[in-house]
């Protein structure tokens, strides 16, 4: 499937521009992971990459369905992005979701998001 993140650092990116965004191509899994620092239990969406050199987005934590059709989905959560002074910052995010689908150019195709 094709992903595409709806926000940079909690910031809606409109829709025109998530148009020209690549979209990450890969399956997508949620899992309940037990997570010490917060003493419960979250369900964790990840993004597994259909090519292995390609670098995944960051974990959505707490991921929960937003709204669902039969061409195309979309989950929210959190994103923990690294501050780069070894510490955590949490971001609202949104992934939406489409079937992955190939062009004659090879372009992978999501004009639906």
């Amino acid at each position: 499937m094709d992903m595409v993140r709806s926000r940079e650092r909690g910031v809606v990116i409109p829709g025109w521009q998530r148009g020209r965004l690549r979209p990450f191509r890969g399956l997508l899994t949620i899992t309940t992971v037990h997570i010490p620092a917060l003493h419960r239990y979250l369900k964790v969406g990840r993004m597994h990459m259909q090519e292995r050199h390609d670098k995944p987005p960051p974990e959505l934590w707490d991921i929960a369905p937003i709204e669902m059709h039969v061409d195309w989905w979309s989950y929210g959560g959190i994103e923990r992005i690294e501050d780069g002074i070894g510490g955590v910052v949490d971001y609202a995010q949104t992934w939406v979701l489409v079937p992955a689908r190939e062009t004659l150019e090879g372009y992978h195709g999501s004009e639906r998001i």
